[in-house]
């Protein structure tokens, strides 16, 4: 049997793990019968692992002025002072947290579940059947594997977790295309898994509340998801991991969204921000320019959900903004020239509206909207025996369902938005930027970074600094890999498309040439009455 730790209890799971390139405590007489059940319920761990979502949507309660997840596809910008407007303080990220809890966790759940001699035990079946219990682990390991890789390029998968078994400290670092082709591999096998004449226990399932069907449209969305960053690197095997999963079935409503919802213990940042009922709010971010006047040049009615016109000054001259027009509304750019243009914006600006703002609002990770538009683009390729036209439609109407907004069938007849098959991947990846706002965070900046849409020039004070670009990746932390690791880090680096460990250089599926310049003049002066 393999070896579980027994102090791996419900109360302190999430501090007893290591990254993978770390060593695990000795604990002394507690690790001395590997063969005793071990108190640990995948119940508690599959929910903790879940908890770890919030890192993908706004931040997170130690880097909580900093939402880049939000910042880099063009959703928010400062509207107070212009801390990272030059796009040079966030640059690191690191993985440890989440080898050191959400993976770890994921991984002993389903250890547990393959080991005969603890498979039938109360804390393991607390979770459900099995082999649900193993494909949703699977599955949700995936989507952290994914994401992870997409910050920061190769990261630990086929060597991780054998600190304690193998005694192996020094993993290696799989290339990208070896993690992809892990993710479709491990997501193709936990697809067939799936029991849906068995359970997932609904209430310590966070996202999903149990609901194997939707288990499984999402399993399929992560593999098209994925396949669809392989069309400028190995468009072969993108195109055939695409019709699997298409033909396995995604998304296809609002309803199956991916989504992470806050709580008392686990803030949403936009609270901590801008809500006017916490003590403390800084009013700090506000919706970015460039989205709300691309929605504004659409008409776009979902502008009247994302936005709020009251903006973070309390109520509006109704003279000067009317709110059932488009044209009150008022983004801010990111990265003007100092804290007094910023400050200068503010009178005019509109907010994140008020359903975001929630302590324990819900916000997407990966939504309908969002696959259904990538189905559309895979259709537009060739990729799968779809219509374009349709999916793409489909894709904007789950985002207005999503977004309770009304209007959906006129503007998907509107001469600006209507369906132009000679422009279709331009087209498709725009509205599927305008679809994600305050959701699939890292999945945009990924759209952005591979079909350069939108374009997102860079602010005034980020070119002084020597930024003429927003982000292509985040550098390893330098507290960890380069320290823990570094032989194994040394030969990760040279899968990266660039010179050296740093956000200049491109992770493997990223070929695109993103050259949108500096903000205008007529961009960087705010509006006049």
């Amino acid at each position: 049997m393999k070896k579980i730790y027994a102090l791996l209890t419900a109360v302190v799971v999430a501090g007893l793990f290591f990254n993978s390139c770390e060593k695990i405590r000795s604990f002394g007489d507690i690790n001395k019968s590997p063969n005793s059940p071990s108190t640990a319920f995948t119940s508690y761990m599959f929910t903790q692992s879940q908890r770890y979502l919030y890192y993908f949507v706004t931040g997170n309660a130690t880097n909580a002025y900093d939402p880049w997840q939000q910042q880099w596809n063009g959703y928010l910008a400062e509207c107070k002072n212009n801390q990272y407007g030059p796009l040079g303080t966030t640059t690191t990220w690191g993985n440890s947290t989440f080898y050191l809890t959400p993976l770890k966790n994921l991984h002993y759940i389903i250890e547990m579940n393959e080991d005969p001699e603890q498979v039938d035990l109360p804390n393991v079946t607390a979770l459900g059947t099995s082999a649900n219990q193993i494909a949703a682990a699977k599955t949700l390991m995936a989507f952290y594997y994914m994401t992870l890789s997409d910050i920061v390029g190769p990261i630990v998968i086929t060597e991780a977790f054998q600190g304690s078994s193998d005694d192996n400290w020094t993993p290696k670092y799989d290339t990208q295309k070896e993690v992809y082709d892990f993710l479709d591999a491990s997501l193709n096998e936990a697809y067939g898994q799936f029991d849906t004449s068995g359970d997932l226990n609904a209430s310590a399932d966070a996202c999903f509340g149990g609901d194997i069907a939707k288990w499984k449209k999402f399993n399929a969305s992560l593999r098209m998801l994925a396949a669809i960053k392989l069309c400028d690197v190995d468009p072969a095997t993108g195109k055939s991991r695409f019709a699997k999963a298409y033909s396995d079935g995604g998304m296809t409503s609002s309803s199956d969204n991916f989504s992470h919802t806050h709580d008392d213990l686990n803030w949403n940042m936009l609270y901590y921000w801008n809500n006017p009922t916490y003590p403390s709010a800084s009013f700090a971010m506000a919706p970015n320019y460039f989205i709300v006047e691309q929605m504004k040049k659409f008409k776009d009615p979902r502008m009247f959900k994302y936005f709020d016109i009251e903006g973070y000054l309390g109520p509006r001259d109704p003279e000067k903004f009317p709110r059932d027009s488009y044209d009150s509304f008022y983004g801010i750019p990111l990265g003007l020239n100092s804290n007094t243009d910023v400050t200068a914006w503010t009178p005019y600006i509109c907010s994140v509206a008020n359903k975001m703002l929630a302590m324990d609002a819900t916000l997407p990770v990966i939504t309908a909207a969002r696959v259904l538009l990538t189905e559309a683009e895979a259709a537009a390729r060739g990729w799968i025996s779809a219509d374009a036209k349709t999916l793409y439609e489909a894709g904007i109407k789950a985002s207005f369902e999503q977004w309770e907004a009304d209007g959906a069938d006129a503007y998907v007849a509107s001469e600006a938005v209507a369906f132009n098959a000679a422009n279709a991947i331009e087209q498709i990846a725009l509205q599927r930027w305008i679809a994600g706002y305050l959701a699939d965070g890292i999945e945009a900046w990924s759209d952005w970074r591979r079909l350069d849409i939108p374009k997102l020039p860079v602010g005034p004070e980020a070119a002084r600094n020597g930024n003429s670009h927003y982000p292509y990746r985040l550098a390893y932390s330098t507290m960890q890999d380069p320290e823990l690791n570094n032989a194994q880090y040394q030969e990760a680096l040279k899968d990266l498309r660039g010179s050296g460990d740093n956000v200049s250089s491109r992770v493997w599926w990223d070929v695109a040439d993103n050259t949108e310049g500096v903000l205008t003049a007529e961009q960087v002066t705010p509006p006049s009455f």
